[in-house]
């Protein structure tokens, strides 16, 4: 060793656990997966609903991963899948989604309502999936009816891509009359079991025009117009909120159960003294 070495003393590290880590608050939807997520309840509730990705091999294996379904079973979505080609301009994107499209409904006679789900903006995959929807529809209509939303990481987050859908679905619904009789909606995507139970206790406090959206199929969606009521079932459905309102459909406020806000408000409630008795 030599002279001009010198010792550093170590100072023994003190662990203090969990009382001197970070707390760390998420705000919204951060850390979440895209919305391409929500086909895994939707292709389920709406049965003869067919969900088109456009997007890459990265999302068809997120979807068939998530919906714990494999391909051969034959599920109601798949993936279009873009290539090199395709964003290079060595081929032509629309044909070949009119191709795809023309292909799958050939196969399955069943499907009356087609989604294109664009899985990127549509800077990014050199396709405005909008406007092939609608070219698409006046092509396959009255048979199949095909609409588009977009399960873009980028512009929405996991719940969103249900919003985004049954905002695409609203303004396809039937119109009710302005004199139709007084019906109630509940809006978002609910099991089976659930829905039923729901229209049992419905009936049971003679609340009779209870309809669902979406419906378990295509020709059972409701109808809406001036007198219809909605009640959200989920509560990340704000633009479907807004197309309903469009439509003249109106909401019934009420906090939903989950959350800060609904627990202060319980708070509230519970600690607000009992009101005065009447005289």
């Amino acid at each position: 060793m030599n002279a001009n070495d010198r010792f550093i003393a170590l100072q023994p590290q003190t662990h203090t656990g969990c009382a001197s880590a970070p707390v760390l608050k998420e705000r919204g939807q951060r850390e979440v997966f895209c919305g391409l997520t929500g086909i895994v309840w939707l292709h389920r509730k709406i049965q003869d609903a067919f969900f088109l990705v456009v997007g890459s091999r990265t999302c068809a294996h997120l979807i068939q991963s998530a919906a714990g379904v494999m391909i051969f079973a034959e599920p109601r979505f798949a993936t279009a899948i873009i290539d090199e080609r395709d964003l290079a301009g060595l081929a032509d994107a629309q044909d070949e989604l009119d191709r795809v499209v023309t292909r799958l409904l050939e196969r399955r006679g069943e499907i009356r309502t087609l989604f294109l789900v664009g899985s990127c903006p549509s800077e990014v995959i050199k396709l405005d999936l909008s406007r092939a929807a609608a070219r698409l529809n006046q092509r396959f209509a009255p048979q199949v009816r095909v609409l588009n939303y977009s399960g873009s990481g980028i512009e929405t987050t996991f719940t969103q891509g249900e919003d985004a859908c049954l905002a695409a679905l609203v303004p396809t619904l039937p119109a009710a009359p302005a004199d139709a009789r007084a019906s109630l909606v509940v809006v978002g995507a609910l099991a089976d079991v659930v829905e039923d139970q729901f229209s049992r206790l419905f009936a049971q406090i003679g609340l009779g025009h209870v309809a669902f959206l979406p419906a378990r199929r295509s020709d059972a969606m409701p109808a809406v117009g001036p007198n219809t009521r909605y009640l959200l079932a989920q509560p990340f459905l704000a633009d479907t909120a807004r197309a309903l309102e469009r439509r003249g459909a109106r909401r019934i406020a009420a906090p939903f159960p989950l959350g800060v806000e609904a627990l202060n408000i319980r708070s509230r409630n519970r600690l607000a003294p009992p009101p005065a008795a009447e005289i």
